[in-house]
């Protein structure tokens, strides 16, 4: 009965595509099927389309230039719709089961979330706290979710971990090529005096930067864990992926790196400590080495620490330091916190950080997790977050098999912890997603491996 049905609606879908192509373009009559092929793909491919979700801050400018229509078509709405068509699909067949120890953080998730929601109603701010709030409701919870739910085995992690590196191979080759064109055509200076840094076109550099830091991340594990025969094609990559993170001009991720890779060293790779003390002094050699020997032009950013850069601003031009600025943002959170009795336990609302500034609606946050909570929902919401991330951690350590973590779970709480220390420099709740998205898979990851552990223990 069901393939019947089936067999019916594709022929009647068939026929509307073919009427519709005779009534406007011949080329409807293809691109109508192939739009339901894809959508079918992404909805039977959770993972998949997570990855994509997860890059939409990436190839969304790409994506509006070669089809016009997404400039009217919010793209990331719309692959967190065919997500939970995804969910609810998986909800249909009976797949779509949690389990307590993957609840208890997905809970204190979703309760930070009402706090979120519920502070729109105080918000001095409510244009932008509306569409912080729904955006984080909506694709924020979304992606911390989805990998907490269709992760049931090791299998699920490691090809979800294969759709990150393929893509990230290719944002890489896309950053490596313009800057071998414009170091070969000797174009350096027409670049980077239009477009300031490297990056995907239409893309912000930082979140290009991000993700680049998540391939540097996974080569320096797979360097720490395997041989040196199989660590020389690493090493290649992980230098490609350190130029590419120069070449877009951003610090917070490529200091994220190195503060990641020491705290999950520390907490969870003790064994291999010479290792990591050896690889992670050569990492560093090559940093510095990339930051002397590339052109100043490229390299400028990572030393206008102090005196800033020089910028037109609404006062005119003046030096802009950004680590000041951000040091300013943070002093603002938190006179801000304890100004009164009310912002001290509920905070300012959502988005109500911007109300500290002239214009006191627009999108001013302090480049802060901690600080954004600590703000704008208060202490509630502190607590609130602290006690997931603890939570959240607890669950993860529960993961590691004999003292150590698979390889595919390794990764994943190395990234985690790189994006950690990323997002207390940069962005804010919603630029953050794929901060929560990565908890999730790596609560999901290993306790995958903690259940086969148990069962090849009985």
């Amino acid at each position: 009965m069901y393939k019947k049905i089936s067999l019916i609606f594709l022929a009647l879908s068939e026929l509307a595509c073919i009427i519709i192509g005779i009534k406007t373009h011949p080329l409807v009559i293809v691109l109508i099927p192939l739009g339901l092929i894809i959508l079918w793909i992404l909805i039977n491919h959770v993972g998949f389309t997570l990855m994509l979700l997860s890059f939409t801050a990436v190839i969304k400018g790409v994506i509006i230039e070669s089809l016009p229509i997404f400039a009217f078509v919010d793209i990331t709405v719309l692959i967190t719709m065919v997500i939970w068509f995804g969910l609810i699909k998986l909800l249909l067949e009976g797949e779509w089961t949690l389990i307590s120890k993957r609840k208890q953080p997905l809970i204190l998730f979703i309760t930070f979330a009402a706090i979120v929601a519920f502070s729109l109603f105080y918000t001095p701010s409510p244009i932008y706290g509306y569409n912080k709030v729904i955006r984080f409701g909506f694709i924020g919870v979304t992606m911390f979710l989805t990998p907490i739910i269709f992760i049931k085995t090791q299998n699920d992690s490691k090809i979800l971990l294969n759709y990150f590196k393929y893509s990230i191979l290719i944002i890489l080759f896309a950053i490596i090529g313009q800057f071998l064109y414009f170091a070969i055509s000797g174009k350096f200076a027409f670049l980077l005096g239009y477009y300031n840094r490297f990056s995907i076109p239409g893309a912000n550099p930082i979140q290009v930067s991000r993700y680049l830091a998540i391939g540097a991340t996974i080569m320096t594990v797979y360097i720490i864990r395997r041989s040196v025969f199989y660590n020389i094609s690493h090493f290649l990559i992980l230098l490609a992926l350190l130029l590419a993170i120069i070449a877009t001009g951003s610090r917070g991720p490529l200091v994220s790196i190195f503060f990641g890779i020491i705290c999950y060293a520390y907490l969870f790779e003790k064994q291999h400590k010479k290792r990591i003390y050896l690889y992670g002094s050569f990492a560093i050699i090559i940093a510095l080495s990339l930051l002397i020997i590339l052109p100043e032009i490229i390299t400028k950013r990572f030393f206008d620490v102090t005196q800033g850069a020089v910028l037109l601003t609404t006062e005119g031009v003046k030096h802009v330091s950004t680590v000041a600025t951000r040091l300013g943002y943070w002093q603002m959170s938190i006179e801000s916190w304890f100004s009164s009795l009310w912002n001290y336990f509920l905070g300012l609302g959502a988005g109500g950080f911007s109300s500290l500034f002239i214009w006191r609606d627009w999108r001013w946050y302090p480049h802060n997790v901690f600080f954004e909570v600590l703000v704008e929902y208060g202490s509630i919401g502190l607590i609130v977050f602290i006690s997931f991330l603890i939570l959240s951690y607890k669950k993860i350590s529960e993961g590691l098999v004999e003292g150590i973590f698979t390889d595919h779970s390794a990764v994943w709480v190395a990234v985690t912890l790189v994006m950690f220390f990323s997002a207390q420099f940069s962005g804010d709740i919603n630029d953050n997603r794929v901060l929560w998205m990565l908890i999730g898979i790596t609560i999901a990851s290993t306790h995958v491996d903690q259940v086969k552990n148990i069962k090849v223990v009985h």
